[in-house]
C-alpha cells in the first residue's frame, strides 16, 4: 500500500523528448493508487465498525456504569439506613441498661438499708434482752447473796457456842427414866391418859424464809 511519501514522491519515467510520461508507469501508479484507497476504505470501514462495537460498548458501560452507580447510591443508603438503625438501637439498648442498672442500684440501696435497720433492730432487741437478763440476774445474786454462807454458818455457831455453851452428857437409860419420872410426879399431878385416836399435836407448817425468792417465771424455791 502506498503511503503519502510515496505518492508526493512519485516520479514516471519520460516517454519522449518534450517531457511525456510513459503509460504504463502512469497505468502501474494508478493501479496501486486504487488498490490502496481500497485498502484504505476497507480499513476505514473496518475502524468504523469497530469505533460503531466502541461506541455500542462505551454506551454499555455507561448504562452499566449508571446502573452500578445507583446500586452503589442505593446500597449506601441501605448502608447508612442500617448503620443509623443499628446507632438507634444501640443507644436504646444502652439507656435501657442504664435504666435497669439504676433500677437495680436503687432496689440494692433499698434492700441494703433495709437489712441495716432490721440489722439495727435486732441489736437494739439483743441490747434490750441483755439489760433485761442483766437486771433479772442483777436480782437474782442479790438475793443469793443474801443466803448465808458456810462462812455464815460457821460464825453462827461459834457465836452460839459462845453464847449457850452445852456438855456432852451421857443419856440415861430408857427404863430409869420413866421411873424417875413417876416418882417425881404426884398422883394429883398426873394427867389422864391420851387417847390412841386423839392427835397428841398439830405443829403448823414453818414458812420458810427463803420463800419469796423466784428463779425464771415458773421456778419457785421454798422450803418446807
Amino acid at each position: 500500500m502506498l503511503t503519502i511519501d510515496e505518492i508526493k514522491n512519485i516520479s514516471f519515467r519520460k516517454a519522449t523528448l518534450n517531457g511525456g510520461y510513459r503509460a504504463e508507469d502512469v497505468d502501474s501508479f494508478i493501479d496501486e493508487v486504487i488498490v490502496s484507497f481500497e485498502q484504505l476504505k476497507k480499513e476505514k470501514t473496518n475502524l468504523v465498525h469497530k469505533i460503531d462495537v466502541l461506541a455500542t460498548r462505551v454506551e454499555q458501560y455507561r448504562a452499566d456504569e449508571e446502573t452500578v452507580r445507583n446500586a452503589l447510591l442505593a446500597s449506601q443508603k441501605v448502608a447508612d439506613a442500617c448503620i443509623r438503625e443499628a446507632k438507634e438501637k444501640a443507644a436504646k439498648i444502652v439507656r435501657d441498661a442504664e435504666t435497669k442498672a439504676q433500677t437495680l442500684l436503687v432496689d440494692a440501696n433499698n434492700m441494703t438499708a433495709a437489712e441495716k435497720e432490721h440489722y439495727l433492730q435486732l441489736q437494739s432487741d439483743a441490747a434490750n434482752l441483755r439489760n433485761e437478763l442483766i437486771s433479772l440476774y442483777s436480782k437474782h445474786i442479790k438475793s443469793i447473796d443474801d443466803l448465808p454462807s458456810t462462812s455464815d454458818v460457821e460464825a453462827s455457831k461459834a457465836e452460839l457456842d459462845e453464847k449457850y455453851p452445852t456438855e456432852d452428857v451421857t443419856a440415861p437409860a430408857q427404863s430409869q427414866v420413866e421411873d424417875d419420872v413417876k416418882i417425881a410426879v404426884p398422883s394429883e399431878m398426873k394427867a389422864e391418859p391420851i387417847a390412841e385416836t386423839e392427835e397428841v399435836s398439830a405443829h403448823p407448817k414453818r414458812q420458810s424464809k427463803f420463800s419469796h425468792l423466784k428463779f425464771g417465771d415458773n421456778y419457785d424455791v421454798t422450803a418446807d
